[in-house]
């Protein structure tokens, strides 16, 4: 008897199985691929700064002094304080450099600035306390997140119409999606090899810097979908 139900349950397993094999066979589908891109204007500029040690005949301009004396030319062209600190990977080096007592030359900074008009007065003011070593390093947007998630959404919507208007094509209709995978998104003039302004250039310059002006950050994203294609009624 425990070998009839025993055979019982291998036969309804196998055909359970097979007809699970069977029904995925059967399963038509469409594959696209939908893509998406917007432009956004830049809102955040990030400028590299590097204070060192130099001397006004014999006198010793320190670092502190200096950035002293940055704090205050960007307070008063309406930059706050916060947004001029240490870069992060300078931090923890000047933490090892002052336990070791070495003697502290240079110091690496960060300054953030909003818009191009403000990005051009810090330039001024740093190019009038003779500061040297500065650049704008990328741009950035303060709503990047969201404007990612925005991205991909119009990217699974572009493949989903595209979806639908190749099967209307032959009188069909579109079913669940079965596979919805993002490829890797791309941005585009973040990094700003294009529009760099190093402090030593502004020397060659006889007249006052222009308004600068930024090309807009670029993002595309492509999105992967598989849609079921709805069974015929």
């Amino acid at each position: 008897m425990k070998s009839v139900a025993l055979f019982c349950v291998t036969v309804l397993i196998g055909m359970t199985t097979n007809l699970s094999a069977q029904s995925q066979l059967e399963i038509t589908y469409i594959e696209v691929t939908g893509t998406a891109k917007l432009e956004v204007v830049p809102d955040e500029f990030y400028v590299n700064i590097t204070l060192r040690e130099r001397y006004d005949g014999r006198d010793k301009i320190t670092i502190d002094k200096q950035e002293e004396d940055l704090r205050r030319a960007f307070i008063a062209i309406g930059i706050p304080d916060t947004q001029f600190y240490l870069a992060d990977v300078d931090a923890d080096y000047m933490k090892v450099r002052w336990n070791t007592k070495d003697v502290i030359t240079q110091k690496n900074y960060t300054l953030k600035v909003t818009t191009p008009t403000l990005l051009s007065k810090a330039f001024q003011a740093m190019d009038e306390k003779e500061i040297k070593d500065a650049y704008l390093s990328r741009v950035d947007h303060s709503q990047m997140d969201s404007l990612r998630r925005e991205v991909r959404m119009e990217a699974v919507r572009a493949a989903k119409d595209k979806a639908t208007y190749l099967l209307a094509a032959i009188d069909t209709d579109l079913g669940a999606p079965l596979i919805v995978r993002e490829q890797e998104m791309y941005y585009g003039n973040r990094n700003m090899e294009m529009y760099n302004v190093r402090m030593d250039d502004m020397d060659k310059a006889s007249e006052p810097l222009p308004e600068l002006q930024f090309q807009k950050i670029q993002l595309e994203q492509s999105v992967f979908v598989r849609f079921a294609i709805a069974a015929a009624q």
